[in-house]
Formats: structure tokens, C-alpha cells, sequence
């Protein structure tokens, strides 16, 4: 009898072993990187017209991107493009709202978590606007300098200052470029219809600041984020 009582244990706990240690290929997989995320609203370079005013200052806005594919839970990215300050809102969906500033720009990003919280991937970064209640124009959105990069060290002492700039009016006039050794750079380099212009002679082993102020035809002006770079 306590034999038989022996193997029934003995084949029990084989059991109970090979039921924990089964996988039946469903949920997300330990230490696998997800994919990034695709992001869906709101749209890049766009004004975003559906969301809802809910203050004289304030509007609420659903931001939406597409399922990542290994990722158990998101981190949404948020920049305000005229503080450089950015926040973060967690969320196991693909939607979430978001309280944001009214006639300001930001840019937006998802980072996707994967199981455990090792494994992370983040999505590209889209610029938007969140408009104010009533506006008819809107402000451009600041220049993205994209020569030079942000701490570059060049090889010459001269560059060519390349930036894009865009406004959902399709309204801007000008560009007042700054370059200078503070930060932020209050020296007029000049004033340009143009997304180019020459730096001029530059002083060698010196960091200098780049920043422009980007203007539309309704009087409405947005500055850059500064980039920095060096001379060798």
C-alpha cells in the first residue's frame, strides 16, 4: 500500500512539473525587445483640431498610436517646444488623454516597454500644435536645425547653417538667425527668406549657440531650441 502511494505522489508531482513548464505560446515573451511603436494622433506638423477645450488655457487631447508588437505597457513623451521641459504618462493602451497648454507646440513620442521592464523601443518624434480656442492664425513651428547637429565639432572655421521650418498657415515671411558664444545667443547673424545661411568666419576652439526665430505674416514669431556646436 505505501508503495502504491509512492508512485501516485511520484506521478503527481511529474504532473504538476510539466504543467508549469508548459507555454502555450500566448502572452508577451520574457526579454524580448518590442517593436516601436507607430504613432497615429497626434499628426506630425499638424494642427491638432479634435481636441477638446476644456479652460481658458487648457485643452484635452487623445493621443493614439498602433499596438506594438512584444510590448506589455507605453510611456507617452511630451516636449513643450518653448520650455524644453518634458513629461511622461504611463498607460497599458494605445490611447490616452492628455492635458496640454493652449497656442503652444510640442512634440510627442511613445516609448514601448516589454515584459519586466528590460526591453524598451521608441517610436519616432512627431510635432504638432495645440491651438487656442478661437484662433484664426496660428504660430509657425520652431525651426529644426538640422546642420549643424547639436554638439558637433566641425572641421573647418566656417559652416553653412541649415534648418526646416513649417506653420500649418503656410505663412512665414522670414527667419532671424542668431549665433553667438552664450546661450542662448543674442548676435544677429541675419535676417533670411532663405532655410540656409553662411556662419561667416568663426573663431577656432570655440563653442558657439545657433538659434532661430521663425516669423509669419500675422505678426506671430517662435523661437528654436539652441544648438550648440564647436570649431576645432
Amino acid at each position: 500500500m505505501k508503495e502504491i502511494k509512492i508512485i501516485v505522489s511520484l506521478i503527481g508531482i511529474a504532473f504538476l512539473l510539466n504543467c508549469s513548464g508548459s507555454d502555450d505560446g500566448e502572452g508577451t515573451p520574457s526579454g524580448v525587445t518590442p517593436d516601436p511603436a507607430s504613432l497615429v494622433f497626434p499628426s506630425e506638423n499638424a494642427t491638432c483640431t479634435s481636441g477638446t477645450f476644456i479652460s481658458s488655457t487648457e485643452n484635452e487631447i487623445d493621443f493614439e498610436w498602433n499596438t506594438a508588437k512584444n510590448a506589455v505597457s507605453y510611456i507617452v513623451n511630451i516636449t513643450d517646444l518653448k520650455t524644453n521641459t518634458t513629461s511622461k504618462v504611463s498607460s497599458r493602451e494605445t490611447t490616452v488623454k492628455i492635458k496640454l497648454l493652449q497656442d503652444n507646440s510640442y512634440t510627442w513620442s511613445v516609448t514601448a516597454i516589454g515584459s519586466g521592464d528590460a526591453e524598451t523601443s521608441t517610436s519616432p518624434v512627431w510635432e504638432f500644435y495645440s491651438p487656442a480656442e478661437g484662433v484664426v492664425n496660428y504660430a509657425p513651428f520652431p525651426a529644426e536645425i538640422s546642420t549643424p547637429k547639436n554638439l558637433d565639432v566641425l572641421t573647418g572655421l566656417s559652416k553653412t547653417i541649415e534648418w526646416i521650418g513649417a506653420d500649418e498657415d503656410n505663412d512665414i515671411t522670414s527667419y532671424d538667425v542668431f549665433l553667438g558664444t552664450t546661450n542662448p545667443p543674442v548676435d544677429v547673424l541675419g535676417n533670411t527668406t532663405s532655410t540656409t545661411i553662411a556662419s561667416g568666419s568663426l573663431t577656432a576652439t570655440t563653442t558657439y549657440y545657433i538659434q532661430i526665430v521663425t516669423n509669419d505674416a500675422f505678426g506671430n514669431k517662435t523661437k528654436s531650441a539652441v544648438t550648440a556646436f564647436s570649431t576645432p
